[in-house]
């Protein structure tokens, strides 16, 4: 499943993979995965670096809490971890809550953000009330640093396409597929945007919105473009076929193509966890390696422990390699 990415993936994706219908079920039932949405799986812990507690037992407490505040409805962390969006920092044990009846305060274990809420917000997640996945993405994007708004926005892009029936790797083929999903992912964190947009820390939502992608194959990837993107570097096309010397197709993170450079966000999952898939997946990259750099391309690697800096010092020097001159480009 590693090679999917963090997910969440739809039941296409995960069938794709050799699971039956039979294995989902019972991986659901023991917790393995989750149904973050209708139609859609993830892992307990997707996107979501040191969390607390798996997703069953957040959803419990969730709906045990909701007992004591009538018309309320699960908010901003705790919805984006039950919706399965990636969260950029780790988070609290707290339960979020949004009640239009009571003022903003903290309790021991519960916040609760005192709000009127579109009822076009609202979802019924397993019964439990809670906020849209673009609403909830939007509400743990305010007030984020522009790469951690990225993050959970991109999750949020994908989580929505997929809603829409478009697998991860169709928008990774299909570029006319992506600019859809794009603009359709666009348009509903725009409309949960214009809700809160008087509110407090909305900027940096606005400046986010522009910037997101559903083909983004994690957190490492979307800190990686916005990192790129706030640099004086060329912009790069992002997941685009590239081809190597033997005429194979592969897709790569982010490609320069007037200067024959190839960057690889190498994330912690990529490579998968038992060591038998880890060798063989480690062998598979370096023969993509090999024929990619046949065909001429250099190939830039970066991992999420490295500074940003340091991979942005790695992209230039292989684009002044390449012929890149920021000086001549002004």
């Amino acid at each position: 499943m590693e090679r999917l990415g963090p997910g969440p993936w739809t039941l296409a994706e995960v069938r794709a993979e050799g699971w039956t219908t039979k294995h989902i079920r019972q991986a659901v039932a023991e917790g393995r995965l989750v149904r973050p949405r209708r139609g859609s799986l993830a892992l307990p812990d997707a996107g979501r670096s040191g969390s607390v507690e798996d997703l069953p037992r957040l959803r419990r407490r969730a709906e045990v809490v909701l007992t004591r505040y009538a018309g309320a409805v699960v908010s901003h962390e705790t919805a984006a971890r039950l919706h399965g969006l990636w969260l950029p920092r780790v988070a609290s044990s707290d339960i979020h809550l949004i009640s239009p009846r009571k003022p903003d305060r903290v309790e021991v274990g519960v916040r609760v953000h005192g709000s009127r809420l579109p009822r076009g917000q609202i979802v019924d997640l397993d019964g439990v009330p809670v906020t849209s996945v673009a609403r909830s993405a939007v509400d743990v994007a305010r007030g984020r640093s522009i790469e951690d708004a990225v993050v959970v926005l991109d999750s949020a892009a994908r989580l929505l396409a997929a809603e829409a029936g478009a697998e991860l790797t169709g928008l990774r083929h299909d570029l006319s597929l992506r600019a859809a999903c794009t603009e359709g992912a666009r348009s509903e964190l725009w409309a949960a945007y214009r809700a809160v947009r008087r509110w407090p820390f909305t900027v940096v939502v606005r400046t986010a919105i522009p910037l997101l992608d559903p083909a983004s194959e994690s957190p490492l990837e979307s800190r990686s473009r916005v990192r790129i993107l706030s640099s004086e570097l060329p912009a790069p096309r992002t997941a685009v076929p590239v081809v190597g010397a033997s005429g194979t197709t592969y897709y790569a993170d982010f490609v320069w193509d007037g200067w024959k450079v190839i960057g690889e966000a190498d994330g912690t999952s990529k490579y998968g966890q038992d060591p038998d898939t880890v060798r063989a997946r480690l062998r598979a990259e370096r023969r993509r390696q090999r024929d990619l750099e046949d065909a001429g391309w250099a190939v830039v690697r970066w991992e999420s422990t490295e500074p940003g800096r340091a991979m942005l010092q790695r992209i230039r020097r292989a684009l002044a390699h390449g012929g890149w001159n920021p000086v001549s480009l002004g």
